[in-house]
């Protein structure tokens, strides 16, 4: 009869205890986590800010900026964002190109994983833009003011930015690729001669079949 009693005693002072022990021992995580974090309401205004609303933001979130171009997503902005706040609204200005535009937003939630809001669709209203390479081989002009990437031959970005126009000079020979605008291009950066000079000289490259062939290397006998 004691042995039960003392049980159901034990037994019974777990009951109270344990709603004690488990608020004091567990972490309190709050609700607003970064995967809960939602964006709306993502729009262009007049002036050509790209706008959006994000929802359930709980501290500190990098937003990146998103725009389709040439048939894949390229970052062309980061936003950083420090809230404790059901809603917050950021802006980003991008440069737009002429025809349809694509934009996105993306962050990183605390898995690693990449997020991305909805996607946002407009129409420009701004001229094609179009490039020349000028004679002396040294520099790339637009027809008007564009977001643009160079490729060098091996497919890596040697630059990037915005304006009108592009210094080759110090580019090596070869064959580049350009992306503009809305478009995909490809021109020859050929040799120059004096190059630093007011007048520069445009090497042409020499056909193979005029090319002298070289001697192989032969070891000499020991």
């Amino acid at each position: 009869m004691r042995i039960l009693q003392k049980m159901l005693f034990f037994i019974s002072s777990l009951l109270l205890l344990g709603p004690f022990s488990v608020q004091a021992g567990e972490p309190q995580h709050d609700s607003k986590r970064s995967q809960d974090v939602k964006i709306s309401s993502i729009r262009i205004d007049t002036s050509g800010k790209l706008n959006w609303i994000v929802y359930n933001q709980n501290g500190a979130v990098e937003f990146g900026v998103e725009q389709f171009q040439n048939e894949h997503w390229v970052t062309i902005g980061m936003v950083a964002g420090d809230a404790v706040s059901d809603e917050s609204p950021y802006s980003y200005s991008p440069h737009q190109h002429s025809g349809e535009n694509r934009y996105r937003i993306s962050w990183e939630g605390p898995d690693k994983a990449r997020s991305y809001s909805n996607i946002l669709t407009t129409i420009s209203k701004k001229e094609d833009v179009f490039f020349r390479l000028s004679e002396d081989n040294l520099k790339i002009t637009f027809t008007g003011n564009t977001y643009y990437m160079l490729y060098n031959p091996y497919g890596f970005v040697t630059m990037r930015g915005f304006g009108n126009s592009l210094d080759i000079s110090e580019f090596k020979p070869g064959m580049y690729c350009i992306t503009y605008d809305n478009k995909v291009a490809t021109f020859e950066k050929k040799p120059v001669w004096f190059s630093h000079s007011k007048h520069p000289v445009v090497r042409e490259n020499k056909p193979e079949h005029l090319k002298k062939a070289k001697t192989p290397y032969e070891m000499s006998p020991p």
